[in-house]
């Protein structure tokens, strides 16, 4: 089993981010509360995860298809991780598309000795497909986040970006899309990018029409006239309940989270009991013994 997980690349360079100079963003009372906590923690570890959460929080990372967040306000040990955006031509975004989910959810959980030993990173849900997406049970098969790999110098950032992208490397599947046939998951596939295409035009729609009211009354009149796009209808549209008095969102909730539970989830213990095992493997194979990255240059 373990052949088939060859190890991940290094973390993504910290020098082509910094060439993107970020706009600067106004602190949000939760980073400036993570700021002061990184300069109030006791112990190194403690104020280093404290700095790291704060840059994060400082960076606009829907960019970079990700969300991060420590589980609980009282400890900075376990953060919650969502990947999203994956490539639209990845088997990975076409079954998240099939299976009506946001993103791929992570638990990063940091030992004390951090960041002299790497953080236990699992996948939480949906399950991957065995032996995709270098997922095995919920533990992730890199070399990077093991004591041999681990480098303290390494960037949570980089870290994160370096995940998401090996999942779209090694071909990740998600099971309970793979098990569909083939028929009903390609026809679930076009409703779910039919349903994206009109929730984007709608959203072109009210921003044309928000452009439209910071105009004079003749301009908004001229507009109308030619078969521009009218606000109120737009909006009232989006905001419509459906016939059983049932707000949209309310229904996609409900939708989302019974789309969660068929993907399915891993636990902590099956995660652990992975990357032993993995780990255990690859301390004999090595993390390369089929020559998988090395062809990959």
């Amino acid at each position: 089993a373990g052949a088939a997980h060859p190890p991940a690349p290094p973390p993504a360079s910290s020098s082509s981010s910094s060439s993107r100079r970020p706009r600067w963003r106004e602190p949000s009372r939760s980073a400036v509360s993570m700021s002061l906590r990184a300069e109030s923690e006791k112990t190194g570890s403690k104020r280093r995860l404290a700095a790291d959460l704060y840059k994060i929080m400082m960076a606009d990372t829907d960019e970079a298809g990700f969300k991060i967040e420590p589980k609980s306000e009282d400890s900075l040990d376990r953060w919650s991780v969502r990947l999203f955006a994956f490539d639209e031509d990845s088997n990975l975004s076409k079954d998240l598309a099939v299976l009506g989910i946001d993103a791929v959810e992570l638990e990063m959980s940091f030992p004390d000795q951090y960041p002299f030993e790497p953080p236990f990173v699992r996948v939480v849900r949906p399950r991957f497909k065995r032996q995709t997406g270098f997922v095995m049970n919920g533990a992730l098969c890199m070399e990077l986040l093991t004591s041999e790999g681990w480098n303290p110098v390494n960037d949570i950032e980089s870290v994160i970006v370096s995940i998401r992208s090996l999942l779209v490397v090694g071909d990740g599947r998600l099971q309970a899309a793979a098990d569909m046939p083939e028929k009903k998951r390609e026809a679930l596939l076009a409703a779910a990018r039919g349903k994206r295409k009109a929730a984007t035009g709608v959203t072109e729609s009210a921003a044309s029409a928000a452009v439209g009211q910071d105009d004079g009354p003749q301009k908004k009149r001229r507009r109308g006239e030619e078969g521009g796009v009218v606000a109120a209808p737009a909006k009232a549209a989006a905001a419509a309940p459906d016939k059983k008095g049932n707000g949209r969102d309310a229904v996609d909730d409900i939708v989302r989270t019974a789309s969660n539970s068929a993907a399915g989830s891993y636990t902590t213990a099956e995660a652990r009991a992975a990357y032993s095992h993995l780990s255990e493997y690859h301390k004999k194979k090595g993390w390369d013994s089929s020559g998988w990255w090395a062809r990959k240059g």
